[in-house]
């Protein structure tokens, strides 16, 4: 289970999936297409460690499962 992932390390994931950067502030924007739907993900900035209830909302603003975040976790 993926614990104590970092606001890059949540980047580098959703990077793999297709979706991009599009706005730093005090919360990342992120867009992409992803299973043929726009998505729009905020990621919160400079956080070691994101908690999982925040984890949970952006891997369904992806909308991925935290079974796919972390089979592609596990490839990076």
């Amino acid at each position: 289970m993926l614990k104590n992932l970092s606001s890059e390390d949540v980047a580098r994931i959703l990077r793999v999936i297709g979706i991009i950067l599009k706005r730093r502030g005090k919360e990342d924007v992120y867009t992409g297409e992803y299973n043929g739907r726009i998505r729009v993900v905020i990621v919160p900035r400079n956080k070691r460690s994101i908690p999982s209830g925040t984890l949970s909302s952006i891997w369904r603003q992806a909308g991925i499962t935290k079974d796919v975040a972390e089979k592609i976790w596990r490839q990076l």
